[in-house]
């Protein structure tokens, strides 16, 4: 028995490329009903504002084809007339059916666009994936939550769009059917009245039946694309690489850089120590203009190392455990020696010029 999580639980947050990989296959959180509720809202609000210019052209249009056929008399209508009043019909309606319908088309593309973070090819969502074809998946999918959501949220739609009718029509309708009798102009303002407030709350209903889909739809997407603590400690390792590996190859580069450091100290003019904690190589040329420069520095093993390679190759060693550490704390490896420690830098040269009877060190 387990007292937590197993290893493989997904617990964990999906990472920034998992949701990359998941958005390559087209697995994204996507809600149909969002779509549904903002191409009704931009129908509804396109015909209101264009439905009567629409009206007008298409009664227009009629009128204008009824001139023709009149025009035309008895006459036989060929294929020609025919195409010529249809043509006709159509030029006067298609601007204001264009104004009706774009809106839509431009409002559906922008919600899509929004839910999928933008346009973008996705070549794996197309290939052919053999496990769609899996009997036993497909019927996973057929009863899994999301399926049971969709339709829920079917079944609710159908329920919110019969409770709307009724509720809105219900004190209405009476109304309506008192009027019928009467001259037909208050009759077909009050129909259209009562279906203007039928479409606006049954719109209102899909569009928060749309809102929770999209929620779940997110969330449902969150949930699934989880990762385990494994999936993210093996994700951390393809993408920047093994912990130990890592390791060793920076234990191989010190080893390097330790190495080439200990094979300049021969050459060093001087090793500048504290007995004990710190060591300092330093070489200088008197036959150019720079200042010293630090070929090697360490503490305790490392400083025991630089020092006893100094001794197997004659370098002077000079015990000056202020100097020392200010070097050490100052300077990298391969820099000069800085302006504030030049004189004590020259007194240790000079030192060590009037040891070996060179001649005397001069600024």
């Amino acid at each position: 028995m387990a007292d937590g999580p197993e290893k493989d639980e997904k617990t964990e947050e999906a990472t920034a490329k998992r949701l990359n990989e998941a958005r390559e296959e087209g697995q994204v959180p996507f809600s149909s009903e969002i779509m549904s509720a903002a191409t009704l809202v931009a129908g509804l609000l396109a015909f209101v504002t264009v439905g009567p210019r629409l009206a007008q052209a298409a009664g227009a249009g009629v009128a204008g084809g009824l001139a023709r056929v009149g025009d035309l008399g008895p006459a036989e209508l060929d294929d020609h007339s025919f195409v010529a009043l249809l043509r006709g019909a159509v030029q006067g309606v298609l601007p204001t059916l264009l104004m009706l319908i774009l809106p839509v088309v431009i409002l559906a593309a922008v919600i899509g666009l929004a839910q999928v973070g933008g346009l973008r090819l996705s070549p794996k969502a197309v290939q052919p994936k053999p496990n769609k074809l899996d009997p036993i998946a497909g019927l996973k999918r057929m009863f899994s939550v999301t399926a049971w959501t969709r339709t829920g949220l079917a079944a609710l739609k159908l329920i919110a769009l019969g409770t709307t009718v009724v509720l809105v029509t219900w004190k209405d309708i009476l109304r309506v059917g008192n009027l019928a009798g009467g001259d037909l102009g208050p009759v077909v303002r009050a129909i259209g009245f009562l279906a203007s407030k039928v479409a606006i709350a049954g719109v209102l209903a899909i569009l928060a039946l749309s809102i929770f889909d999209l929620w779940f739809q997110r969330t449902q997407f969150a949930k699934d694309m989880r990762m385990s603590k494994k999936e993210i400690k093996d994700e951390n390792k393809s993408t920047e690489g093994d912990p130990m590996v890592k390791a060793r190859i920076r234990q191989i580069q010190r080893e390097v850089a330790s190495r080439r450091m200990m094979e300049a100290v021969p050459d060093a003019t001087v090793v500048v120590t504290n007995p004990t904690h710190f060591a300092v190589a330093l070489d200088y040329d008197d036959q150019s203009s720079g200042a010293p420069r630090v070929v090697a520095k360490g503490v305790d093993q490392v400083a025991q190392r630089i020092k006893s390679v100094a001794r197997e190759a004659g370098v002077l060693i000079y015990e000056d455990p202020p100097l020392a550490r200010a070097l050490h704390r100052s300077c990298d490896i391969g820099d000069e020696v800085p302006e504030d420690l030049f004189a004590a830098v020259a007194g240790v040269l000079a030192y060590v010029y009037r040891v070996q009877g060179k001649a005397p060190l001069t600024a």
